[in-house]
Order: C-alpha cells, then sequence, then structure tokens
C-alpha cells in the first residue's frame, strides 16, 4: 500500500496558515467597531486560530492509516506555539502599531495548539478505530 500523502491533503493547512497571518497582521481597524462585550474573546480567537494550525494538519493525515502521523503531531504543535511567538513580534516590530504585542495572545496561541493536539489525536484514534472495525465486519466470521 503505498503510503504517500497528497499535497491536496495539506491544502486547507497550508491555507489556514495563510489566512492566520493576513488576519493577525491587518490593522485592527480594518474590522470595523465591532463593539462585542464577550471577555477575552480576542484570546479564544488566538486559540482557534494556532488550533486550526494544529487540527488542520492532523486532518491531513486522518485517512493515511501511517501510523507515525503523532510524531509529525506533535512537531506541528511545536511549531504552531513558535508560529504564534512569531505572529506576536511580527505585529510588535512590522505592522506600524497597528497591532497590539502580547503575552497573553502568546499563551492563548499555545493552549490553542496543544489542545487542538489532543482533539487531532483523538479523532485520529476514533477514525482507525472505525477503520478496523468496518474491516473486521466486512471479513466475516472465520
Amino acid at each position: 500500500m503505498n503510503k504517500r500523502i497528497s499535497f491536496l491533503r495539506f491544502l486547507p493547512f497550508l491555507l489556514w496558515i495563510v489566512l492566520v497571518y493576513i488576519l493577525l497582521t491587518l490593522p485592527g481597524k480594518d474590522f470595523g467597531n465591532l463593539e462585542i462585550d464577550i471577555p477575552n474573546l480576542d484570546k479564544v480567537v488566538h486559540m482557534g486560530l494556532f488550533g486550526g494550525v494544529v487540527f488542520w494538519f492532523g486532518f491531513a493525515f486522518l485517512k493515511t492509516g501511517i501510523k507515525k502521523s503523532k510524531k509529525r503531531i506533535i512537531f506541528i504543535t511545536i511549531m504552531s506555539c513558535l508560529y504564534g511567538v512569531g505572529m506576536e513580534y511580527i505585529q510588535k516590530y512590522f505592522t506600524n502599531h497597528t497591532r497590539d504585542f502580547s503575552y497573553g495572545d502568546m499563551v492563548a496561541d499555545t493552549l490553542g495548539a496543544i489542545i487542538a493536539f489532543f482533539v487531532i489525536e483523538w479523532v485520529i484514534k476514533k477514525y482507525q478505530a472505525s477503520i478496523a472495525k468496518r474491516k473486521k465486519n466486512t471479513q466475516g466470521p472465520k
């Protein structure tokens, strides 16, 4: 069985990374005057953005059956955390002060990536278990 992974499986992941970059470098005024009064909504958004990086990467491995995907997902989780830290510095030094630098955002980025790691690991295990069960049921009694 060929274990190669099609580039197209990674397209959502790559598009998500680009979307995160665009959203985090746009001036805050471009989002309009959204007066949503939910405490720490900004942090929840950061968790979702960087959790999405890990989720979409892991999703590319969902149907491959590759057993060593966990190491790759751990790697991308670490890289997602570093991407979050890097984006905060990009906001600080390269956005003409139209975005704020925040250690709290870094923490939220990291938490989002870690939570997504556990979510995608759970999804992959459930999916692989359902495939194994389906194969067992289609083979019939021996």
